[in-house]
């Protein structure tokens, strides 16, 4: 007797049923009213990423439109025609192959054929697969075809890329989104393959390998299959991680550890280890972004990194260096995506990781020193503040002379927020007073003297600063900056040896009339203007 051939294990377990398919309820149980009400359009379009169902259920949707029982959410699998279709001898259920089927000659005779009525079966079904290949004549060929066909005639298209998809096509479908399936689901397909085919596979491995193969069911039920034949007993995490190349997660744990402690040294003679060990550089850097992800998601959402799949053994082994790392794991991610994208279009892939290894740890010794200054400014003692020399002997107040009372430097916190919203009051002042704007590159904020912003001269320009202390334009500055800070302030502009003019009066009126003279008015203008001085002066 002539032995069956084998069939791959994710051929042999295709559901065969929608009870039997794993995840995409949302199809499922809107595919199944439809056949129990006989309302089943002409045309579907099935999209998702690979191995989600797509080909499955459009199979699922041929037995159940032909099936000797009628038109039934369940199909019977016993009938005539279940079996042909299971077979794929049916004539009347044809699957098309678009990538290598794409032309408009291949679109034409698939017209012609549709004319025809079916010969064994009640419904025609045509399952076009990664339809997005069609070429645009091949497209335009289908579109009369695919919006009135004869009634015979049922279309499901599948895609991995709907965006491909003309317009015109898919406001002809109905339109199924397939998800990636979840880590759970995929977990308990694949321990029930295993205890069918008499293999034992462990908890974790399964769970490794529902990880690896990222929601889809073929991928996992491939590696799965791959995996049998690299052991002879059980299935453990540790040959999934042999077949797939993945890098166990500790060698990374402690190449960020060596990166967080500064021994940049050891972080890359760490990577040459593995690398020299026999890993190859695309696996490695995928199993670090891997890892990274999850250290980014137990730092800012434990959930997320459960509902992921990821075990309590994973979370143990990373959340004391997600703690550490967590406000740098932005700037080490964005490093590791760049290096990614160089790698792909560029050579040297081990230079470009230990590039990669050496950016991230000036980044993180950069970020941390910054930290520590902060920390030790703020917390300075009161021995190394500023000393201000107060005078022995009390000067008489009066009206007419006031001295300013010496005032101790603003917290680093108020000047970051001022250099913060610096760009937005130049952006501000520019709308308002244009010539205003034009000369603050001149300037800098210094410090926040209680509700005084100070401002500093970049360069002893004396011109600019006649310009810029004129209380008119002090006061520009004054409402930008009280708009941004949201409390009501002053600004003083002073040059770098200390010098400098009265604050600007937010509250004061910019048309206050001054009890002055015509012509001192335009003296002090032409002044002004021609930076003069007065030798001599008569009324």
């Amino acid at each position: 007797m002539k032995k069956m051939a084998y069939q791959t294990l994710y051929r042999e377990w295709r559901p065969a049923r929608f009870s039997e398919v794993s995840g995409q309820d949302h199809i499922k149980h809107t595919l199944s009213n439809m056949l129990q009400r006989s309302r089943v359009p002409h045309a579907l379009l099935f999209t998702g990423p690979r191995g989600t169902g797509k080909t499955t259920m459009a199979k699922i949707m041929a037995r159940a439109l032909n099936c000797h029982l009628g038109v039934t959410a369940e199909p019977c699998l016993v009938c005539s025609a279940c079996v042909a279709i299971a077979e794929g001898s049916a004539l009347d259920v044809v699957e098309i192959d678009a990538a290598s089927n794409r032309g408009i000659d291949e679109i034409r005779e698939l017209r012609e054929h549709v004319k025809f009525a079916p010969v064994d079966l009640r419904t025609k079904v045509y399952i076009v697969d990664e339809v997005h290949m069609l070429t645009t004549e091949a497209f335009n060929a289908l579109l009369k075809t695919l919006e009135e066909p004869p009634p015979h005639v049922v279309f499901i298209l599948a895609t991995t890329e709907p965006h491909k998809l003309p317009a015109t096509i898919v406001s002809r479908c109905q339109r199924f989104d397939f998800r990636r399936l979840a880590t759970s689901a995929v977990v308990t397909r694949l321990i029930q393959v295993a205890d069918a085919n008499n293999v034992r596979l462990s908890a974790v491995a399964a769970q490794a390998i529902a990880q690896h193969a990222a929601g889809s069911m073929r991928d996992a039920l491939g590696l799965f299959e791959q995996c049998a034949a690299f052991v002879d007993g059980e299935i453990e995490v540790d040959d999934v991680l042999a077949v797939t190349g993945t890098v166990p997660s500790a060698v990374y744990v402690n190449l960020l550890t060596a990166l967080e402690e500064g021994d940049l040294a050891l972080s890359i003679q760490q990577l040459h280890s593995e690398l020299t060990g026999g890993r190859e550089t695309g696996q490695y850097l995928v199993s670090y972004i891997t890892v990274l992800r999850q250290l980014l998601l137990l730092a800012h959402s434990p959930r997320v990194f459960e509902d992921s799949g990821y075990d309590g053994e994973q979370r143990e082994s990373l959340l004391p260096l997600g703690q550490k790392l967590m406000p740098h794991l932005p700037a080490i991610i964005d490093i590791a995506l760049q290096t990614e994208n160089d790698m792909r279009y560029g050579g040297h892939p081990r230079l470009h990781l230990e590039l990669m290894i050496v950016k991230q740890g000036y980044a993180l010794h950069a970020a941390l020193q910054e930290t520590r200054s902060i920390v030790a400014r703020d917390t300075l003692p009161n021995a190394y503040a500023p000393k201000v020399d107060t005078p022995t002997t009390e000067a008489p107040k009066t009206k007419a002379s006031k001295p300013d009372a010496p005032k101790a430097e603003a917290p680093k916190a108020e000047i970051s927020q001022l250099l913060k919203v610096w760009p937005e009051v130049q952006h501000l002042v520019k709308q308002k007073a244009p010539l205003t704007g034009a000369t603050m590159g001149a300037v800098s904020p210094l410090r926040m003297e209680g509700d005084t912003v100070i401002l500093q001269m970049n360069e002893l320009n004396v011109h600019t600063f006649k310009r810029l202390s004129k209380p008119a334009e002090l006061l520009h500055i004054a409402k930008a900056y009280s708009h941004l800070l949201g409390k009501a302030v002053e600004v003083k502009l002073i040059m770098p040896d200390g010098s400098g003019t009265p604050t600007s009066a937010l509250g004061a009126s910019e048309n206050r009339a001054q009890p002055v003279s015509l012509q001192k008015t335009q003296t002090q203008a032409a002044i002004e203007i021609f930076e003069g001085t007065i030798v001599q002066g008569r009324e």
